[in-house]
């Protein structure tokens, strides 16, 4: 085979005989050339399957292909599922804000009640500080003594 024309495979057989007596070596080459047609036989066969391999994937017929109303059911399934999912999310919010304001309302309620008993004890003691005041000035000094019943007749 030569790399000019690759239908010319070569076989080179070389025998090599030693003459002791003359102390020679002796070197024979025969080269033979065969014709190989079937490694070609076999390539064309490879191109011919490939051709028809590719012409059979381009011919076919497209069988899985999705219609716009079978798309547009599927975005409207997506939203309708995102919809969901939001209504979902906000009545968790909205539970969870209903809860706070319980507690505040219930801690605002206590506050108040707290405020409320506060505001009566400081008018409770606003009204005995005042009574004491009242009863310190009316009470009977030493100097100016109270009629009292005892004094002799």
């Amino acid at each position: 085979m030569t790399e000019i024309d690759p239908t010319t495979p070569r076989t080179t057989e070389v025998r090599t005989t030693y003459d002791p007596a003359a102390m020679t070596t002796t070197e024979t080459r025969v080269t033979s050339v065969r014709s190989n047609a079937a490694a070609w036989w076999v390539a064309g066969l490879v191109a011919v399957v490939a051709i028809v391999a590719v012409a059979f994937i381009v011919t076919r017929p497209t069988t899985s292909t999705a219609s716009d109303q079978t798309l547009a059911a599927a975005a409207d399934q997506g939203r309708a599922a995102g919809a969901a999912e939001s209504a979902q999310n906000a009545a968790v919010v909205a539970q969870t804000n209903a809860q706070t304001s319980i507690q505040n309302a219930q801690a605002q309620g206590q506050a108040d009640r707290a405020a409320e008993a506060g505001r009566r004890a400081e008018a409770s003691a606003n009204r005995a500080a005042a009574s004491a005041d009242t009863v310190a000035r009316d009470a009977p000094t030493p100097a100016n003594p109270p009629p009292s019943d005892d004094t002799p007749r």
